[in-house]
Order: C-alpha cells, then structure tokens, then sequence
C-alpha cells in the first residue's frame, strides 16, 4: 500500500488565487499572464525553444501596468490603481541629502525618536572662556541685572557657573539648578506708596555684610555635589590674547570689516573721543601687511583714508564691532556686550541737544574707552591680566594692541598725555606720575607713547632709553646686572666660591691647633 497521497485541496486552491493574483497584476490586451504560459508549458510536451513556438512579447514594468487599473484581491476586495501609485511613489522616491531612513507611515514623533540626540555640552568647563563669555552675556542685559559692586558683579557670578536667568536672579543652568535672587535695595514706591516690581531704590545705602553674604553665596549658592562648588574659572579666564599678534591682527582686521555695511551710519572724527596717541599718528606707523597679510585666507583691503573709514578703524582700535540689527546700526563689544546706538552720535541730533543743554557739540561726543563696561578687559587693566613677568603688565587691551601694533615704531609716536579728539587735539589734559609733565625724552630725545611710558612704570617710571643722573641708560644697566648674574650663576664660580670657603675653614682649623684665635 503506497503513502503516497494528493495534496490537499485547501493548497492548491491557494496555488491557484496566487497565480490568478499575479495574471492581475501583469495582465493587458497585448501580453500573456505568467500563470497561462507556465500552465501551458508544463502542460505540453513541446519544448519552449520549439520553432512554433510564439515569439514571447517584450517585457513591461508590472508596476507601471499596475497603477493604471484596480487589482482584485479576492472575496470582493479591490486596491484601486491611484493606491497604488502613492505607495510607488512612497517607495521609490529619492533620498534628501542628509537625511536618515524613514519608514513608510512614520509620523513626526517616530521620526524624533529615531533620529540620533545631539550630544549635550557639558557644564563645568572651568576653562572655556567660550562658554564663560556665554554667561558673561546674560548679565549684560539692563533690564535683567542692576549694576553690583565689583566683588558681587556678573565677572564673579559668571566664574562660578551661574547666568542671569531673571531680575537679579542668577541660576546654575545644566549643573545644580540653584537659584539666588540678589536683592541689595528695597524696591521704588510709586506716588501711591505702592512697590514698583522690577525695580531698586538707588537712593538706599549699601549694607557691607548684605555685600559679604552674596560673596559667600557665589560658592555657596551651589548645592554640595555641584562641581562649580569645587572648582570655578581662574583669574586670567577675561584674558584677551592680544600678545599673539597673528590672532590679534586678524581679530582688529576683522573687526574692521564689520563697520563696512554700517560705515554711512558712523559718527564724524570730531564727534569721537579716545586716549592719546591720536589715530592721524598711529596709522602711518602700523605695517602694510597689517591690513593686506601675506598667504591668508583673510579678506583684504587698502588701509583706511577715507575719514569714515579712519573712524571705523578707530572703533576696531578699542575693541568694538559693527552689526545691522533690524535697520539699526549698533556697535557691540565681544567681552563686556556692551551696545552703542550709532544714531545718538549722529550730527544733527548732536547739533540739537547741545543747543537744548547750551554744550559744545564736542562734549557730547561718544568716548571709545569709556563707553565699555568697568569690568571689560579692554578698558580694565586687572581683568585682562597680562603677564606679570613682562613689559605688558597691569596694561588694559588698549593699550595692550597699540603696543603690538606699533612694534619698533613705538618710540617714535609724540602726544601729549590726555584723552584727545580723532583730529589729534587734547581735550582734557592729565597730569603724569613726574609732576604734569607730558611726556618722557627716550635715547634720540623724542617722546614715547602713553602705552610704552605705562608698561615701562614697572622700570621706575623710566622708559628703556632714558638715562640716569650717572649718563647710564636703564638698559646698559639691565644688561651689566644679567651678566654679573649670569657669572655668578656659573658652575666656575660656585666652584670658586665652595673652594675659597673650604679653605678658610681648613686654616682656621690649623690656626686653632696652634693655640691661635682667628677670627673672620
């Protein structure tokens, strides 16, 4: 008895809907379905190569045919050929640049859930000053932070962590999360006795150990594992580099760049302020390769002549840049965030306001230096912390850049100490160290610039050329004292020295057993 059996009906009623699924999907007037030719062929015994046998018609894309008619799926249902089509579509579409896989009915949310999470910065970056100039920022608002007493001021909140995140309220954000609210003065009463919100009543006196206790707080604000409790940025975080004269020529060219957009909108050299030297002396002196650098990808330009270009690198010269902020011309610094409205210095509103307040229009001029913030390292000497081991100490950034700038040439820049006008003229006159006068003779009997005369203070108030009552210069005295060092210093003379020193204990030695007594 054999084992062997038909398969069953319910298998080869699915063979058979499966072939007629496919005669659906390919079949039109000019073809013949897979399912015929292959029945046909199984069917008969002629081979498919056989000289009677049809010329087979060329092929068509099954897809194409298929989304021009509706396909029978059996037991009534039909997908109708425009379905088809969008699924097509869906399928074979061509990628975005950039863009990951997507599934086929994935809404918004699936998409962000599959997409791959930017890596969060970290907080405690004690080091970055990108990040701490990030926080420095916050603080620069008015509307959001009142001016605080240098101890307590943003510089300090800013080295521990914490950003302004509303009215004279710092928070530690993406560390601990603590928040301090820094309330020195009650608030403003209105006609009605009624607090104003957001508001401090300047009149009030300061309490020192109000002062003292949020000095405490910037470190003791943190919770007890917050990082920032540990640790915080060092003193020279505001530091500007200025010494690298390759970063610092390229940040002043760049700087300058920046007026360009704006430069209709800048005020008129009359109307500007700054310490001495005055710009008409400085440029002359600055390299050509300044503004047109050799095999560098920077842009380059002519050097300024223009006046309004010569203003605009007056204001590059003390650490300020140009934007166009919604049709309004502005000029920000980078550390301290401060913002100036050009359109106050304008001419005629200057005009106007002097005739309202009975001023010279001069008077009224917009001061470069002054106009950054007390903290700022391009007016502040103790924030941008030069090195103390060199000429450059205790110098702002100022100062700092028109002593890299001028190079050599320094020497050689006559001025009169004072804050002058862009034309060159004093407008007020200070007093120096050496009883008002206005400037020191170097080696060739001519006057140095305020910058050198400062960073040569560390040198007793003398410049490196000046000479002494004796005929000495400074420098001729600084080169014998590193020789005698140098000498002193060496291995011949220490030799010397244990030698000499050895022997007068060797003869004291003998003088003692001889019954003598010397002294030395």
């Amino acid at each position: 008895m054999s084992d062997a059996s038909p398969p069953p009906l319910a298998l080869a009623t699915s063979k058979r809907k499966f072939h007629k699924l496919l005669d659906n999907l390919t079949a039109n007037k000019s073809t013949t379905s897979l399912a015929t030719t292959l029945y046909a062929s199984n069917a008969s015994s002629t081979s498919l190569t056989a000289p009677h046998a049809p010329e087979p018609a060329p092929k068509r894309s099954r897809l194409s045919d298929a989304s021009s008619m509706d396909v029978d799926l059996g037991r009534g249902r039909t997908v109708s050929g425009e379905r088809i089509r969008a699924i097509q579509e869906k399928l074979f579409a061509a990628r975005k640049e950039g863009a990951g896989v997507r599934l086929v009915g994935a809404n918004k949310s699936t998409a962000k859930a599959t997409a791959t999470p930017e890596r969060k910065v970290p907080n405690f970056q004690p080091y970055s000053q990108e990040q701490f100039l990030a926080r420095v920022k916050t603080f620069a608002d008015v509307k959001k932070w009142t001016t605080k007493p240098d101890v307590i001021g943003e510089v300090e909140w800013a080295k521990r962590g914490w950003s302004c995140a509303a009215w004279n309220t710092v928070a530690c954000k993406g560390g601990c999360e603590a928040r301090v609210v820094v309330k020195l003065r009650p608030r403003r009463k209105d006609a009605e006795g009624r607090e104003i919100e957001m508001s401090e009543d300047m009149e009030e006196e300061l309490s020192e150990d109000l002062v003292d206790k949020y000095r405490d707080m910037i470190l003791e604000g943190h919770d007890e594992g917050c990082l920032w409790r540990k640790g915080g940025c060092k003193d020279d975080i505001y530091h500007i580099p200025i010494p690298n004269r390759a970063l610092s020529t390229a940040a002043l060219l760049h700087r300058y760049h920046t007026f360009k957009p704006i430069i209709p909108s800048l005020p008129r050299l009359e109307n500007i302020t700054y310490p001495s030297p005055p710009i008409s002396t400085i440029l002359p002196l600055i390299p050509s390769t300044l503004f047109n650098p050799p095999n560098s990808s920077t842009t380059t330009s002519p050097p300024p002549s223009t006046p309004a270009e010569i203003c605009a690198f007056t204001f590059a010269l003390f650490g300020w840049s140009g934007i166009l902020e919604t049709n309004i011309s502005l000029a920000t610094c980078g550390h301290c965030f401060q913002r100036i409205g050009l359109w106050l210095y304008d001419e005629k509103r200057l005009e106007e306001m002097a005739a309202k307040l009975d001023v010279e229009v001069k008077n009224l001029g917009l001061n470069l230096l002054e106009a950054h913030r007390e903290h700022c390292p391009w007016k502040n000497g103790d924030t941008q912390k030069n090195p103390r081991d060199g000429i450059l100490e205790g110098l702002a950034g100022w100062q700092t850049l028109e002593f890299m700038l001028l190079g050599r040439q320094r020497g050689k820049v006559e001025e009169k100490r004072g804050v002058v006008g862009a034309g060159g003229e004093v407008l007020d006159k200070g007093k120096d160290k050496d009883n008002g006068e206005s400037g020191k003779a170097g080696a060739d009997g001519e006057t140095e610039s305020v910058g050198v005369r400062m960073s040569m203070e560390s040198f007793g108030g003398k410049s490196l050329g000046a000479k002494s009552q004796s005929g000495e210069s400074i420098t001729e005295k600084w080169k014998k004292l590193k020789s005698k060092l140098k000498r002193s210093a060496s291995r011949k003379s220490l030799k010397s020295l244990g030698g000499e020193k050895e022997g007068k204990e060797k003869e004291a030695v003998r003088a003692h057993k001889r019954g003598k007594s010397t002294v030395n």
